[in-house]
């Protein structure tokens, strides 16, 4: 009888957002957009308290994709700006893909710090005018985000067109990360196939022409198994 399959847990999606400037059809649309593709979906609206940061920040460890909807206000929320904070730094160190959306605010006008997005983020940086590094990092954060590939609502609207295009980009990139896993297993399975027909060459022409005595050619063949362990394990470290 065959093993039931490990279970796998579904992708996760952390999504970051200033829920009080964004539409609340839209929000609701990309929930059920998400969760059609059998996704786990967390949404923070930018309103958790202080006490729930660090389970917030967990949600993020967890994901495998963040969306960041850069809106006006954005950077009015200290919970999106420390949400952003985390999502740069597990997207810098490759264990998170970010796709940025730029929801009725130009992706220069994140980037620069200028315009309507430009003019709140100048009121963060006066709160916290005692704490330059919080200040630094926040701008860090933001610019690099910004910069990536991302989708507009100048391009897609704020409606059901943005809808689709998020949940097809997020599919998109699943999929190339999948496609990535597979690629590797492939491998991984090439390489086992090709030492252990090395090993088995080795054994039957050049171990027995050169080895006379039979002592040690059966030494040579217990020997040839460790040997076949250690070049698969150095392989599989590449």
């Amino acid at each position: 009888m065959a093993e039931p399959e490990p279970y796998q847990r579904p992708p996760q999606v952390f999504i970051s957002l200033h829920g009080d400037e964004l539409r609340d059809s839209f929000i609701r649309y990309l929930v059920w957009g998400l969760r059609d593709e059998r996704l786990n979906l967390f949404i923070d609206r930018g309103e958790a308290n202080r006490r729930e940061i660090r389970n917030v920040f967990t949600k993020i460890e967890d994901s495998n994709i963040a969306v960041v909807i850069f809106s006006k206000r954005y950077t009015e929320s200290e919970m999106c700006l420390n949400e952003l904070q985390k999502i740069h730094e597990h997207s810098e160190q490759k264990r998170l893909s970010v796709i940025p959306v730029f929801y009725d605010v130009s992706k220069r006008d994140v980037k620069s710090l200028e315009g309507e997005f430009g003019n709140h983020f100048k009121e963060m940086r006066e709160k916290y005018k005692n704490d330059p590094l919080k200040i630094l990092t926040c701008e860090d954060s933001l610019s690099s985000i910004a910069d990536r590939k991302g989708l507009t609502s100048e391009e897609h609207g704020t409606g059901l067109g943005l809808v689709r295009e998020i949940v097809s980009t997020v599919k998109s990139k699943l999929l190339n990360s999948a496609g990535g896993r597979r690629r590797q297993s492939i491998s991984i399975g090439l390489v086992f196939v090709l030492a252990s027909t090395a090993v088995f060459l080795f054994i039957l022409f050049i171990a027995r022409n050169f080895c006379a005595d039979v002592r040690i050619y059966k030494a040579v063949k217990l020997l040839s198994v460790p040997v076949l362990v250690g070049v698969l394990h150095q392989l599989y470290r590449l």
